[in-house]
C-alpha cells in the first residue's frame, strides 16, 4: 500500500512592500495548480484554498502502489512557489527496504528532501502488530 497525508503553505513572494507580503502571485498559483491535476481523484486528495489570506494545500491519499506522481507535485510546488514549507509523509510498503518505515518529505526553500521518520516508524511495531 501507498498511503500519504500531507500540507504545505504555499508562497512564491515575501515582497514586503505589498500589503500582503507572503503572497502567491498568478503565475505562481497557475503553476502549483497545474501540478495537482495528477493526484487528484477519488481516491487522493489535492486542494488548495485560501485560509485567513494565505494558500494552503492538502495532500492524502491511499493506494494499492507507489504514486509517484504526488512526490513530483510535491517536488513541482516547491520549485513554482519556492518561499513555501510543509511536509509530506509517506508510507511504501512495496519499496525495497523501506517496506517497515514513513518518511517525510520536507518541503522548504524551493527544494524536497526526504527523512526517516521516527514518530510512525516502524510501521510494524508502532501503527500496527505483526499479524503473521
Amino acid at each position: 500500500m501507498f498511503e500519504y497525508h500531507g500540507w504545505a503553505t504555499v508562497l512564491d513572494s515575501l515582497d514586503e512592500d505589498t500589503e500582503d507580503c507572503y503572497c502567491l502571485t498568478q503565475r505562481g498559483y497557475d503553476a502549483v495548480a497545474a501540478a495537482l491535476p495528477p493526484v487528484r481523484n477519488e481516491l487522493q486528495v489535492a486542494d488548495l484554498r485560501v485560509v485567513n489570506g494565505s494558500y494552503h494545500l492538502w495532500l492524502a491519499g491511499f493506494r494499492n502502489h507507489r504514486q509517484e506522481s504526488v512526490i513530483a507535485a510535491f517536488r513541482d510546488i516547491a520549485a513554482a512557489a519556492p518561499w513555501s514549507y510543509g511536509v509530506l509523509h509517506v508510507h511504501d510498503d512495496e519499496a525495497p527496504g523501506e517496506q517497515n518505515r514513513w518518511v517525510t518529505w520536507v518541503m522548504k526553500r524551493g527544494a524536497v528532501t526526504p527523512h526517516p521518520d521516527s514518530l510512525l516508524s516502524p510501521h510494524v511495531g508502532e501503527v500496527e502488530d505483526d499479524f503473521e
